[in-house]
């Protein structure tokens, strides 16, 4: 009774391992047990392990192969297919042998989690062959290599090739020589054109704007701006200063040092600062104020204009 205690006891102990054993499968196929010298050879892997399970397949290397005399040509990417209850894992891995023989494709250990060994795959065995030479013929001498004539087409290219460098050679050399040939070009002597004075340009543009009669239609702002620019580029090309850049109080300072009569400093001040007043001021000046400021600008520029005449006048050699 005792032995038939101890009997089941072991059997519902070992089952569980049993089963779990079974769980796990590990198998390995080739594509042909015999193969020719430097043929490839495909080992096919299949792997499955329940749902979840870990596991680790090793990958292989030629390090692995060398002891048996294998060469590793690749392995494949690892498939994975599942089902409700199993999860496969299968991969390819191609090999080959450079020597006649029997060989030995090792079992390949499947891992899991814990570095145990859950199932193996059986060792596969090949043949490889080398070709078979007939040693009853006879030798023969290597063939000499057969002189075939060219044909046109074959020559035609070339022909084609050369004639085109030859008309381009002959193409630059006249190029060449017309462009040595080819006399020089007579220089153009083109006078400048005489610079205008400052004053005319002022002038210009002051009659310019009294015929736009800007301040008749109320636009002051507009009349008084254009006013002092005209005058500001005046000053620019008459006295060598950057007037559009300064404010009324610089310009006059800088004018300072000029040789600009009392009466015309007194005309430009009240001019530049009516303008100021009305730009930034929003004053609303009379329109007497408006025709004397425009006045006072033309005669600015005709009375510092009369300077550089008698300037000019006065450099004049004197006639005997």
């Amino acid at each position: 009774m005792k032995r038939k205690l101890l009997l089941i006891t072991a059997i519902i102990c070992l089952t569980p391992t049993f089963l779990f054993s079974q769980a796990y499968q590990a198998k390995a196929t080739l594509d042909s047990n015999r193969i020719l010298i430097g043929d490839y050879l495909n080992v096919r892997l299949s792997v499955t392990v329940p749902n979840g399970m870990p596991v680790n397949i090793p990958k292989l290397s030629q390090q692995m192969l060398d002891t048996f005399r294998i060469d590793l040509i690749g392995n494949s990417k690892i498939d994975t297919i599942r089902n409700e209850r199993l999860t496969t894992f299968k991969q390819t891995i191609t090999i080959t042998a450079f020597d006649s023989g029997s060989y030995v494709f090792p079992g390949i250990p499947i891992f899991g989690a814990d570095t145990n060994i859950l199932a193996q795959t059986e060792p596969l065995f090949f043949q490889v062959n080398t070709i078979s030479v007939d040693t009853t013929a006879a030798f023969r001498d290597i063939k000499q290599p057969v002189k075939v004539p060219l044909t046109f087409k074959e020559v035609l290219p070339f022909i084609l090739i050369t004639l085109a460098v030859a008309a381009i050679f002959a193409l630059l050399i006249y190029f060449i020589i017309k462009f040595r040939k080819k006399q020089k070009p007579k220089e153009i002597l083109v006078k400048p054109k005489p610079k205008v004075r400052p004053d005319i340009l002022a002038l210009q543009a002051l009659e310019r704007l009294r015929l736009k009669k800007l301040w008749q239609e109320g636009k002051i702002k507009q009349f008084y701006t254009e006013l002092t620019e005209i005058i500001r580029t005046y000053l620019e090309g008459r006295y060598e200063v950057n007037a559009m850049e300064m404010v009324s109080s610089d310009i006059l300072e800088e004018l300072s040092s000029k040789e600009i009569p009392h009466e015309m400093r007194e005309k430009l001040r009240e001019l530049l600062l009516i303008a100021d007043l009305v730009k930034f001021a929003k004053w609303d000046p009379m329109p007497t104020d408006h025709d004397l400021c425009f006045k006072n600008a033309r005669e600015f520029v005709e009375k510092t204009a009369e300077i550089i005449s008698n300037e000019n006048k006065s450099k004049e050699p004197k006639k005997e």
